[in-house]
């Protein structure tokens, strides 16, 4: 199995099931959760997830040994731990505080969470993180620095180096469903987010490109914004479908060194995820989702994984990157 693409884009798809897995989850808890008094919670929950990821054409198509190949399918678990303290005063406000720890074949990553969510609408708060990663040999890069004149990634040790930061965090949850006719077919919920980042590595210089288990990353300050429609479904065993869709990029663009001018580091990537959620057993779930992008698109059509950061950027486009089914267990 060989490819950076291949691991660069399971990196990415952890988040989405987590934040899909943890959709779903507390929507089940709110239905047991009181309402209109003080209530104090404390939880730790366990989840494994076995992902198995389905990568079309165009996202093999500048790989080494399988660019020839029509789509290439892989599975790979995942173990996330996350202890919670939640304080709500009634429907007025909750206070909610979270530690969480993430154990993938792409490595480990510890966040820390602070957030006060205010008339069960609008909820503000800010996370730290810090992740290392793995490296496969000459298969893939999980973790360092690119190096211009090599044209490939530094390979750093696991444990030896470290990414770190700080991520302010808000969401806005229009309940569409209070403007609709009541019905069990009538439950949607429109959710506004936004994330504003801080990153950084321990191995790296000010404009150095690095990884530590995500995309190409710099030293400063990156953004996320965007929308999940979520619509309630009245099944038992298909409880949710949702369509989310986003805008990421840099800050600054001159955060990078000059060497990166004709990639466009100040380029925006948006994604269009639709996704549906099912259950198979009291402990089990799942959830299967597809991944739009508009990505870069380059001057030259083909060239090495490892040299997409020297390429000169010409346009954007369309295509289907992945798609994903994730099976997860809760204890």
């Amino acid at each position: 199995m060989e490819t950076s693409t291949t691991i660069r884009f399971f990196s990415k798809l952890l988040v989405l099931v987590s934040f899909c897995v943890s959709a779903v989850f507390a929507e089940e808890q709110d239905k047991d959760t009181p309402q209109n008094k003080d209530t104090l919670q404390v939880e730790l929950n366990n989840r494994l997830s076995i992902v198995d990821i389905i990568l079309p054409h165009n996202s093999l198509k500048n790989s080494e040994t399988l660019h020839n190949w029509p789509f290439f399918a892989f599975a790979a678990p995942s173990w996330t731990t996350n202890f919670k303290i939640q304080r709500s005063s009634g429907k007025l406000a909750t206070f909610k505080t979270s530690a969480a720890g993430d154990v993938n074949f792409a490595g480990l990553a510890i966040k820390l969470d602070v957030a006060v969510e205010l008339i069960r609408l609008l909820e503000l708060g800010m996370q730290a993180n810090s992740a290392t990663a793995l490296n496969y040999g000459r298969t893939a890069t999980m973790m360092g620095v690119y190096d211009v004149d090599k044209r490939n990634y530094r390979q750093d040790m696991f444990f030896t180096e470290f990414a770190y930061g700080y991520t302010y965090l808000s969401s806005l949850t229009l309940p569409i469903l209070v403007l609709l006719p009541k019905s069990k077919w009538s439950n949607i919920i429109l959710k506004l987010s936004g994330q504003y980042a801080y990153s950084a590595y321990t191995g790296a210089d000010d404009g150095e490109v690095w990884k530590a288990g995500n995309a190409n990353m710099v030293n400063g300050f990156h953004y996320k914004c965007g929308a999940t429609l979520i619509y309630m479904l009245p099944f038992k065993w298909v409880p949710m479908a949702m369509v989310a869709g986003n805008v990421t990029g840099f800050k600054h663009a001159y955060d990078f060194d000059p060497a990166y001018k004709d990639y466009n580091p100040g380029f925006k990537t948006v994604n269009i995820i639709p996704m549906v959620s099912f259950k198979l057993t009291k402990t089990w779930s799942g959830m299967f989702m597809a991944t739009i992008s508009r990505a870069r698109r380059y001057e030259e059509e083909h060239y090495k994984t490892n040299e997409e950061l020297l390429q000169k950027q010409v346009g954007a486009e369309w295509d289907l990157r992945t798609i994903m089914t994730a099976f997860t267990r809760s204890f």
